[in-house]
Parts: C-alpha cells; sequence; structure tokens
C-alpha cells in the first residue's frame, strides 16, 4: 500500500508570481484611466492650424479646401466628419474620437484633425 502524499496546490513562488500579474494588471488598468479624453480639436489645413475647437461645446465646422469640402462636428465630448467629398471618405468612416492623441485625416482635403489636453503638455515624460 502506498501512503497518501499531502498535494500542494500553489507552492510559495506560484503566490508571489500570481501577486506580481495582479500588481502588472493594476497598472496596466490605471495607466489606461489615466490616459482620458481629449479637451480640444486641433484643425489643420495644409499643415497650418486653422481651429481649436473646445470638445465640451457642440459644433459644426465647415472646411473648404481647393476641390474638397467637409465638415467636422464635435458633439458629446467627440469630434468626427461628415459630408467629406474626398472619393475614399476615409475621414468619414474614422467615426467618432475623443482620446488625448487621436486623429482623423482626409489626405485628399490636406486635412486633419487632432484630439489634443489642451492648455497642458502633450508630452509622455519630461525630463529634468
Amino acid at each position: 500500500m502506498k501512503t497518501a502524499e499531502k498535494r500542494i496546490f500553489f507552492r510559495p513562488g506560484d503566490l508571489v508570481a500570481i501577486l506580481l500579474v495582479l500588481v502588472l494588471a493594476a497598472g496596466l488598468l490605471w495607466a489606461f484611466l489615466a490616459a482620458g479624453r481629449g479637451r480640444v480639436a486641433e484643425i489643420s489645413v495644409n499643415g497650418d492650424v486653422v481651429a481649436e475647437l473646445p470638445l465640451s461645446k457642440d459644433a459644426v465646422y465647415p472646411i473648404q479646401t481647393n476641390d474638397h469640402h467637409l465638415t467636422v462636428h464635435i458633439e458629446n465630448g467627440e469630434v468626427f466628419v461628415t459630408d467629406a467629398s474626398c472619393p475614399d471618405k476615409v475621414c468619414e468612416h474614422t467615426g467618432r474620437v475623443s482620446a488625448k492623441g487621436a486623429s482623423i485625416l482626409c489626405a485628399v482635403a490636406r486635412v486633419s484633425v487632432r484630439v489634443v489636453g489642451g492648455g497642458e503638455s502633450d508630452a509622455d515624460y519630461t525630463a529634468g
């Protein structure tokens, strides 16, 4: 007859690994939530900033370039493009954006809409 061995489900090293994974997951969740939403939609045409619109106020901003037009909408803290005259309509299909650093591009009309923090540095880190 064999003697019954005591089974150990977790070794001390296993518990340390589980705690490490939980701490890393909590850190990633905090970083994701801290990134937050931007506060301003920065609209550029041909590389020049033509408007900075707050995302807190609903607005409609029509843009006319050489042969193309599009309409930028701000609604419920999100920015999106409608009524673009370009053939591929990539800017329309981008949808609504609100995260800091997100952008909508219309290469044909040379228009970009970028969500920025507004009033604060957009740098990830500051060395000093």
